[in-house]
């Protein structure tokens, strides 16, 4: 499999706007208290800058992954784009979190709060990349 060349300011947007679904998401006025409750944990604001360091980073590679399987396959547009990332979810994120979940006899509520946002994470990100891509081009060898 060859590495494709990316548009380096469409995955770090893409990567961006699940960052900031993600604050929304997880805010105590929307999912943030049910997700603390079904995850068992209180809210410790010494870990703050660590953990968002650590989503930025992990959202910057999920974006990138994402741009090399949307190029791979040819997904050119904003719905090409979100189905990649939904067929993505189901394939890597739905699975692997729900035999977590299982193994580690969690809530569903969990599941569903945690893999819901990873849902609409990919489908924006894949939608914005594939919005933005127009054809795969290698990177020279």
């Amino acid at each position: 499999m060859e590495i494709l060349a990316v548009n380096w300011i469409v995955v770090i947007g893409a990567a961006i706007a699940k960052f900031v679904i993600g604050s929304f998401w997880y805010m105590p006025q929307l999912l943030g208290k049910p997700w603390q409750k079904a995850a068992n944990i209180t809210p410790d604001a010494s870990m703050m800058p660590r953990a968002i360091a650590v989503q930025l980073i992990g959202d910057l590679i999920m974006a990138w992954v994402l741009a090399q399987f949307i190029g791979h396959v040819g997904a050119t547009g904003l719905v090409a784009g979100a189905m990649v990332g939904l067929v993505a979810w189901i394939g890597f994120v739905a699975t692997i979190m729900l035999g977590h979940m299982t193994f580690e006899n969690r809530p569903m509520s969990l599941f569903a709060i945690n893999a819901g946002y990873q849902l609409v994470g990919l489908i924006v990100m894949g939608a914005i990349i594939g919005a933005f891509t127009v054809a795969a081009t290698s990177l020279p060898a």
